[in-house]
């Protein structure tokens, strides 16, 4: 079975983009474009692992991460932030990689692959 990513971005562009590259190499995708669409996908998806944009409108990829954190069955799933804003924001753990805008999709797959392995 595919394993699968719940990618959280705003901007269609870079759903699309990401959907692409995870979906030519195997990988089962939802997408979500804010945090409280995305909190409501992770409970009926399920995912492996999530990719995060930060900046977005509704709920914001802290808010999404820190409503993550809070569900138990899914408190342990890893995420990747993929952003294009500035520093780290103080919620989110030193262990949580940030990828920034644009995303080399080889150094994407690498991640993924070592985060899920």
């Amino acid at each position: 079975m595919s394993k699968k990513i719940l990618i959280v971005d705003d901007d269609p562009a870079v759903v699309d983009f990401l959907n692409e590259v995870f979906t030519d190499n195997g990988y089962a995708t939802e997408k979500a474009y804010n945090g409280v669409e995305a909190l409501a996908k992770t409970e009926a998806f399920r995912p492996d692992l999530i990719t995060l944009d930060m900046d977005m409108p509704e709920k914001a990829g802290t808010m999404f991460y820190i409503g993550l954190r809070k569900q138990e069955a899914l408190n342990k799933t890893p995420v990747i932030v993929i952003s294009g804003v500035g520093p780290r924001p103080p919620a989110l753990g030193r262990d949580i990689p940030v990828l920034t805008k644009p995303v080399d999709p080889v150094v994407l797959l690498d991640l993924v692959a070592r985060t899920l392995a």
